[in-house]
């Protein structure tokens, strides 16, 4: 019967623990889009040229999917992003995307970064012989840190592709 009773108690005490506080907002940070890293082009050859694109992205809107909330000093939220892909001249039907989303202080500085891959494949047209333009949606977890309310609703969100010098030249 003690044994009973000491498995009861402590069962009691457990469910009883301290539960993480969790608060809904309406204030997500901004998000915005890199001016020098919002297009994207590539190639399925060696070198990248003017004439072997083999398709363009841009980077096209965002949302933050059922609002924010703050837990454990963290303002937390689910981002979603819409990414456009038109095809030029493509050989392969698999779309793979580097992006990242960078976290900016007050100062416009970067405070993190992370680093992502969105993927997919082109769509076809009704009469299934060409591939059309295709829209790709993400949706990344981001957090915040947060001090106060007044700090960290100044805190934004810069999306861009990842692009090397290459991919730079073409497209400026």
């Amino acid at each position: 019967m003690k044994k009973y009773i000491i498995i009861f108690i402590s069962l009691l005490l457990l469910s009883c623990a301290k539960e993480k506080q969790q608060t809904f907002i309406d204030l997500c940070p901004k998000v915005f889009f890199s001016k020098e890293h919002r297009l994207y082009v590539t190639t399925e050859e060696n070198s990248l040229t003017l004439n072997n694109i083999s398709y363009k992205a841009k980077i096209d809107n965002y949302t933050f999917s059922n609002g924010c909330f703050i837990s454990n000093h963290k303002i937390i939220g689910k981002l979603s992003i819409l990414f456009v892909i038109t095809p030029i001249k493509i050989k392969q039907t698999n779309i793979t995307i580097p992006y990242y989303i960078a976290l900016l202080d007050n100062n416009q500085n970067i405070e993190d970064i992370q680093y992502y891959q969105v993927k997919g494949t082109f769509e076809k047209d009704n009469n299934e012989s060409s591939f059309i333009e295709t829209e790709i949606i993400t949706i990344q977890d981001v957090i915040t840190p947060f001090e106060d309310v007044n700090k960290s609703v100044n805190k934004k969100f810069l999306i861009g592709f990842m692009l090397n010098q290459e991919k730079l030249n073409i497209l400026n």
